[in-house]
């Protein structure tokens, strides 16, 4: 089949149609998404996104240009996209790891930086992960994260608070071993 043809095989939502188009980019594509990301992980999650992307519009695309032009097209939006949501939360990671805890301890004052931040939400249960980026990357107030999570806002005041001692817990018991290390060393 030729481009044509396995476009409107796609439009039709012909699934074979969209495997052979599947098959026949996905090595350019990705190979694009490498190069624009530097890195594997990366780029498999931007050329899966992509593809995602272009069979969902594929009914838009109109032919004026190739299809594997098109399908760069969306992969350079992708990876911009992806750029774009890592720098944000690691600045809403930074900010996060500046807050100070909730509590009124001498501790008042957490020194970690935002790798260490980024590797202590990795550490989380999906759910305080989930509630604390909801917050603090995203943005969204009480009312939008009770509404994104189909619960009450109360809820919400309650799970977040908990989220935040358990980011604290693990960021605490984090920097244990290092300061002991630090110890040992001097």
């Amino acid at each position: 089949m030729d481009e044509h043809e396995l476009v409107a095989g796609c439009q039709r939502g012909d699934r074979e149609a969209r495997r052979m188009l599947y098959e026949r980019f996905v090595g350019q594509v990705y190979g694009l998404a490498l190069r624009l990301t530097g890195n594997e992980h990366d780029a498999l999650d931007v050329t899966h996104d992509a593809f995602v992307r272009a069979f969902a519009a594929i009914g838009s695309f109109d032919g004026r240009s190739k299809v594997g032009t098109w399908l760069y097209r969306i992969t350079v939006n992708e990876a911009r996209q992806r750029w774009r949501r890592q720098q944000t939360r690691q600045r809403h990671l930074e900010k996060l790891a500046e807050r100070q805890p909730a509590s009124t301890t001498d501790d008042a004052s957490d020194p970690f930086d935002a790798e260490a931040v980024r590797l202590a939400l990795d550490a989380l249960s999906d759910d305080h992960r989930t509630i604390l980026v909801l917050r603090y990357q995203q943005g969204l107030s009480y009312h939008e994260i009770a509404q994104v999570l189909g619960l009450p806002p109360g809820t919400i005041a309650s799970r977040l608070n908990r989220a935040r001692q358990a980011l604290r817990a693990v960021l605490a018991a984090a920097d244990d071993p290092l300061a002991t290390q630090n110890r040992e060393e001097a």
